[in-house]
């Protein structure tokens, strides 16, 4: 079973889209991370990650090349405030097409 990781993060919208798409150029993908999704909200934008186990999430967010990251990308400048919670044994089911 993964575990998905919800967080919403308030700011500008557009900057935090560019932030995103930097840090995505500043770092490699995540080892153990399956899926993201990111999609604008009225107050900024919401992040999902599906991660095969709590110990790849546990070990990218203390990765200090991501703390690294975080800030190079312009992140933590464009965060106003950030909420978030994990869902421990989630999993992933395509629709038959």
């Amino acid at each position: 079973m993964g575990v998905l990781a919800m967080i919403e993060i308030d700011g500008d919208p557009r900057l935090i889209a560019a932030a995103i798409a930097e840090l995505e150029r500043l770092l490699p993908p995540a080892p153990g991370l399956l899926a993201r999704i990111v999609a604008p909200t009225d107050d900024g934008m919401i992040l999902v990650q599906l991660w095969e186990s709590p110990a790849a999430r546990q070990a990218n967010a203390d990765d200090p090349d991501h703390r690294d990251a975080l800030r190079a990308s312009g992140m933590i400048d464009a965060m106003t405030a950030t909420r978030s919670r994990v869902f421990d044994a989630a999993q992933l089911t395509l629709p038959s097409l």
